[in-house]
C-alpha cells in the first residue's frame, strides 16, 4: 500500500550541536588532533587593544581552512554552506541561533587584516611542526616538484614590455667565486641591458607558460617539497609560470631544513632541476641528490659517440683534459657569457689528428671543452644515478609529489585560481597544502 505524508505540524525539539554531531565524523576528529588556539598568538599584533570586539580570528581561519577542506573556492558559497551544514556550525563554534560571519567580511578581513602578514605560512608551519610531532615527517629524504595554476587573466589582455636583463644570483656568485680563484683579472661589470617579455594587463604578476605539454597561458607555478615518510607537504613556493623549476630549488630546500632541523641525507627531484647549483650546495651539506640527466634537445648537434664531452679525461692535479686521441687541452680562459672555464686543443694537434672529422665535423677551429665551476660537485652526486636508492626515491616522487598535486587538484581548491597576485595565490597554495596535511594528520 502507498503512503503520502500529508502536511506536518511544526513541532519544537530541544536538541544540541553535540548531538546532532556524528562521534565518527572527520571534523571531530580534527578538532581532537589539532588545536587551532596557537592563531591567537600569531594575530594578536594585528588587533588593537581597545574598541569593537572582532569576529574571533580562530574561526576565521577554520572557515577558510573548510572551504580547502571540502573543495568550496567561493567565500560566497562558503557562507551557505556553514548556515545549513550542522558539522560545520560545530567545527566553528556557531550555534543555531548565532548568525554565520558574511562572506564579505571573510573576504576583508583576509585581504585587509591578513594581508602582507605571514599568518597563513605561520600557520602552514604550525601544521608541519604538529605532523612532526605525531611521527609522520622524518626529513630524511625530500621530494620536489612543481604544477601550474591557471592564473585569472584572459591570455588575449597582453602587452610586450621592456624590462631590466640582469644576472641572476648564483651567475653573481660563479663570477665572484672565478675572481677569488684567480681566474678574472677584476671582478665583472655587468651593463645595464633590458629584454622584452608578454605580460598580462589582467594579472601583471602572472607569467606566460611557454612549455611542451603545458597550456600557453598566463599562470603560476607551485613549487612543493613533500616528506617520503608518508607524503606531508614541507615547503611551499610560489612564483609567476615563466620561472625555471631549479631558480628557487636550493633556497627552499635551505630554508626548510633550517627552519625545522630536518637531518636531511637526500633529496629527489625530476630532470628540470638538474643544476650545478643545487648539485654543489647539497654536496656541501653532505646530502645527496637523486636527479635525472636533463635530456638534450632533438635539434641538439652532437659528435659520434667518444667524441663528447664525458670521453675527454680530466686531471684535476694539473687542470687539463686529455682527449681520447691522448693530446692535451689546457686551460684558455673564464668565459664571463657562459661562466664555465674553458680548454682549447693545440691548432696542431687537431690539425693532423685522424679523428677530426668524427671529433669536430667541418668546424676550423680546435677543439674546445666547457667546464662547470661546479663540476665535481655535479661528477660526485652523478654516483648516485641508477642505484637501488635513486630508483626507489624517483618512485617516491611520483607517488607523493606527483599524487599531492593530483589530489589538491581534484579536492583541495588547486586546479586554477580566482585571485590575483603572488602573495593571494601563495595563500590559496598554503591552505591546499594545510588541507593535505591535516587530512593525513587525521
Amino acid at each position: 500500500m502507498m503512503r503520502r505524508d500529508g502536511s506536518k505540524q511544526l513541532k519544537m525539539t530541544f536538541l544540541t550541536l553535540e548531538e546532532l554531531m556524528p562521534e565518527s565524523h572527520f571534523l571531530r576528529n580534527l578538532e581532537q588532533c589539532v588545536d587551532f588556539s596557537f592563531i591567537y598568538d600569531i594575530v594578536e599584533p594585528l588587533y588593537a587593544k581597545v574598541g569593537r570586539p572582532s569576529v574571533d580570528p580562530v574561526l576565521l581561519v577554520k572557515m577558510l581552512l573548510l572551504g580547502y577542506l571540502y573543495g568550496i573556492p567561493s567565500e560566497r558559497k562558503l557562507e551557505q554552506e556553514v548556515r545549513i551544514n550542522i558539522a560545520f556550525r560545530w567545527f566553528l563554534g556557531i550555534d543555531f541561533d548565532e548568525p554565520v560571519p558574511d562572506h564579505s567580511t571573510v573576504s576583508q578581513l583576509r585581504r585587509r587584516k591578513f594581508g602582507k602578514t605571514t599568518l597563513f605560512q605561520d600557520i602552514f608551519d604550525e601544521v608541519v611542526r604538529k605532523c612532526m610531532a605525531a611521527g609522520l615527517v622524518s626529513g630524511k629524504l625530500l621530494l620536489t616538484d612543481s604544477t601550474h595554476i591557471l592564473a585569472n587573466a584572459a591570455k588575449e589582455k597582453r602587452e610586450v614590455i621592456e624590462v631590466p636583463d640582469t644576472p641572476s644570483e648564483y651567475v653573481k656568485k660563479l663570477d665572484r667565486e672565478a675572481l677569488e680563484a684567480g681566474l678574472l683579472d677584476e671582478a665583472v661589470t655587468y651593463p645595464e641591458k633590458t629584454k622584452t617579455i608578454i605580460k598580462s594587463t589582467t594579472d601583471p604578476e602572472s607569467g606566460l607558460m611557454n612549455r611542451p605539454g603545458k597550456p600557453n597561458a598566463f599562470c603560476y607555478l607551485n613549487h612543493q617539497t613533500s616528506d617520503a615518510e608518508c607524503g606531508i607537504i614541507t615547503d611551499v613556493f610560489v612564483t609567476p609560470g615563466n620561472v625555471n623549476d631549479c631558480t628557487p630549488h636550493t633556497s627552499r630546500l635551505e630554508t626548510q631544513i633550517d627552519k625545522f632541523g630536518f637531518k636531511t641525507e637526500a633529496i629527489c627531484a625530476d630532470a628540470g632541476y638538474d643544476n650545478s647549483e643545487v648539485y654543489d650546495a647539497m654536496l656541501k651539506r653532505g646530502i645527496r641528490t637523486y636527479i635525472p640527466k636533463k635530456r638534450k634537445p632533438n635539434n641538439a648537434s652532437s659528435h659520434t659517440t667518444g667524441f663528447e664531452p664525458e670521453a675527454f679525461n680530466y686531471n684535476s692535479e694539473k687542470d687539463f683534459y686529455v682527449c681520447p686521441q691522448g693530446k692535451i687541452l689546457e686551460y684558455s680562459c673564464y668565459s664571463k657569457k657562459s661562466q664555465k672555464k674553458r680548454y682549447l686543443a693545440a691548432k696542431k694537434d687537431c690539425s693532423s689528428c685522424p679523428c677530426r672529422q668524427q671529433c669536430m665535423g667541418n668546424s676550423k677551429n680546435s677543439r674546445l671543452i666547457e667546464r662547470l665551476m661546479h663540476e665535481e660537485a655535479r661528477q660526485e652526486q652523478m654516483k648516485n644515478l641508477n642505484t637501488p636508492e635513486y630508483f626507489a626515491a624517483l618512485r617516491l616522487r611520483k607517488i607523493w609529489c606527483e599524487g599531492n598535486f593530483s589530489h589538491q587538484k581534484s579536492e583541495h581548491n588547486l586546479r586554477w585560481t580566482y585571485k590575483r597576485g603572488i602573495e593571494r595565490v601563495t595563500e590559496q597554495c598554503l591552505l591546499s597544502a594545510c588541507a593535505m596535511n591535516l587530512i593525513r594528520l587525521v
